[in-house]
């Protein structure tokens, strides 16, 4: 079975059709923008998803965004919309990060106009390749890097592994790296929170790797 095919419990909104489509009323649409995010949270928590962009090949399959019953699913303008939010909240983070002075759009601030209406599960499959903008795509943090942090660190400390010595690629090989699936830039993300801790420190490796990837660092954790 893979990750996608894992049995998840949509929440009973899932199934309501308006909930495709961007209230026009801004209370409304903020309760509905801030359902979107847990929704995405949990579904990616479940699925161990780390990334998602608008418009991605996943994105137009995806039980998430797709309700095939209903024929619904959301527009790639309401998805940035969400993104945007989920990102205020500190539940994401772009990838890469928006250009100095670029502005997202904000519930409240856009117009529930037609690009933010519900597209047919196929009118969004057949939507022609859409141009990489600034915010299409993010790290979703269903654990935060500092939380990710906290959980290598007390795996550390259980495994007896505290003020060791260990290159990052032996902690990407880690039972902890794997049973979680974090991806190299995760594993990162969560290392910096551990050294503005100061409950660890990383050294430049002796050789350089291929590819620039850092798997020869050290990271001693105190």
């Amino acid at each position: 079975m893979s990750q996608d095919d894992t049995p998840f419990a949509f929440p009973g909104v899932h199934e309501f059709a308006p909930f495709y489509t961007l209230q026009p009323n801004p209370e409304t649409a903020a309760i509905q923008v801030d359902l979107w995010a847990r929704l995405i949270l949990s579904f990616c928590a479940a699925h161990h998803r780390f990334q998602l962009e608008v418009g991605g090949a996943w994105e137009r399959e995806s039980d998430l965004f797709c309700h095939r019953g209903l024929d619904r699913a959301l527009s790639p303008d309401t998805v940035r919309l969400i993104f945007a939010y989920m990102v205020e909240k500190g539940r994401a983070a772009y990838d890469p990060p928006l250009p100095r002075g670029y502005k997202v759009p904000r519930v409240g601030q856009v117009d529930a106009d037609r690009r933010m209406h519900a597209l047919s599960v196929a009118g969004l499959r057949t939507l022609p390749a859409l141009q990489v903008e600034p915010g299409s795509k993010i790290w979703v943090y269903w654990n935060t890097p500092t939380e990710w942090g906290d959980q290598l660190y007390e795996w550390v400390k259980q495994t007896g592994q505290n003020r060791s010595v260990l290159t990052l690629y032996e902690l990407q090989q880690s039972t902890f790296v794997q049973r979680e699936q974090l991806p190299p830039a995760m594993l990162m993300r969560a290392l910096e929170t551990l050294v503005a801790r100061k409950c660890a420190q990383i050294f430049e490796g002796t050789e350089p790797t291929d590819g620039g990837d850092h798997e020869n660092l050290g990271v001693k954790f105190v």
